[in-house]
């Protein structure tokens, strides 16, 4: 399947600073007495919008339709390759954990929700099992955004660590987030989302960017508004409530 591409206007958008997004560090006192730091991935809260995938369907990479295939989302095409990585275990890859992703569309609206009249609908969701090297990758867009948020995606990572399949645990769960200025510039110039404009919540004022990951899981992106982005993100299990 094709990526839907952005219609609209100008504002092509200038292309990002390549590189992997991480998260930041912890340190800890070994037996021996000596002091070790690694790697952490922050916390940020389920939400109220997830969907249990038991269906097998949603072991996809392309999650930009219903699992029938109908109803494919427009936007800015975006790639999101996420690496999983074993904090406890001298950061070794993680194999066999299995990745969630469920985001809005570009004009904010989540599928399969009552309040959202989308019941049924099966949109920008989906989940994967990490390869050998950790990884998944998932093609997608960029998302829109509702009141109350700054534009995010929710990924949650099942493994030896967490396996609850409830909403209400957060232990497994974390959010990533876009530069507010790329934002901004889509938000602004391409359809559909400029139909809409400029987030009225910003990531300075946003609970779970600035309280929860504390601006750690801001993606780093290339490309550019006309053909699309891609992102890698690095996960470090187990997640860690700051």
């Amino acid at each position: 399947m094709v990526v839907a591409g952005c219609g609209g206007g100008g504002g092509g958008g200038s292309t990002t600073t390549s590189g992997t997004t991480t998260s930041g560090t912890t340190t800890s006192t070994t037996s021996t007495g000596t002091t070790s730091s690694h790697a952490v991935t922050p916390e940020g809260e389920i939400g109220p919008y997830f969907t249990d995938d038991s269906a097998t369907g949603y072991n996809r990479n392309n999650i930009l339709a219903n699992l029938d295939g109908t109803d494919p989302q427009v936007g800015v095409p975006l790639t999101l390759k996420v690496y999983v990585y074993d904090s406890e275990n001298n950061n070794a890859a993680l194999a066999g954990a299995q990745v969630d992703i469920w985001h809005c569309n570009a004009l904010g609206v989540y599928s399969n929700e009552s309040s959202e009249s989308t019941s049924g609908q099966t949109w920008l969701r989906g989940y994967q099992l990490t390869d050998t090297n950790g990884m998944v990758t998932f093609t997608t867009i960029i998302p829109g955004w509702y009141q109350g948020r700054t534009t995010h995606i929710h990924l949650r990572v099942r493994s030896k660590y967490s396996e609850a399949s409830s909403t209400s645990d957060g232990s497994n769960t974390t959010q990533v987030f876009f530069s507010q200025t790329l934002l901004d510039s889509i938000y602004t110039n391409v359809a559909p989302y400029n139909t809409k404009g400029t987030d009225t919540t910003t990531n300075a004022s946003d609970r779970v960017y600035t309280s929860q990951t504390h601006g750690e899981n801001e993606l780093v992106l290339t490309g550019d508004n006309t053909n699309g982005y891609a992102a890698t993100f690095a996960i470090y299990l187990p997640i860690t409530s700051e």
